[in-house]
């Protein structure tokens, strides 16, 4: 059995000397548990790199390894937006065990259907919500003009009084 490497990522944001607000991707092992101190559970990713180190990140924002590579090297995660040679752009999200290409319209294909063509990703859901809003509104518009068609074609052929 071949072994996979399973990791997580998410996003943490924190304050810098200037003020400003900045958010960094952290990797690594990705664990849901309470700190000393803290109410509840708090998700965490720890990173075994250069020790035992734990980050708080924002759970909305952890995304699994999806165990395969763009085009270019780089990782593919959940939530990550890619875009496929035919054209398609879709969002990766893991549904009913497995992970998926959703293109919009609950239009979704296995990752694994797709896992041998050319991927590049484009960003991701998070720091790319434009990219996502465009690509799924398109979708939507093109929906509603294709039903729109679909209901003035029917009327064309309604009998005459």
């Amino acid at each position: 059995m071949a072994e996979r490497e399973i990791k997580y990522r998410g996003l943490k944001t924190f304050q810098i000397f200037s003020g400003e607000m900045k958010s960094v991707w952290i990797y690594g092992f990705y664990l849901k548990r309470g700190t000393y101190g803290d109410p509840g559970p708090q998700a965490h990713i720890f990173v075994y790199e250069n020790g035992y180190e734990g980050y708080r990140v924002d759970s909305k924002t952890i995304g699994q390894f999806t165990g395969l590579v763009d085009s270019t090297g780089k990782e593919i995660y959940e939530d990550d937006i890619i875009s496929l040679k035919d054209g398609r752009i879709g969002v990766i999200n893991f549904l009913d065990g497995c992970f998926v290409v959703n293109y919009g319209n609950e239009t979704r294909q296995a990752l694994y259907d797709v896992q041998d063509w050319e991927m590049t990703i484009l960003g991701n859901r998070f720091e790319n919500k434009d990219l996502l809003d465009s690509i799924f509104s398109a979708k939507k518009n093109e929906r509603e003009l294709q039903e729109a068609e679909e209901r003035n074609f029917e009327l064309e052929f309604l009998p005459k009084e």
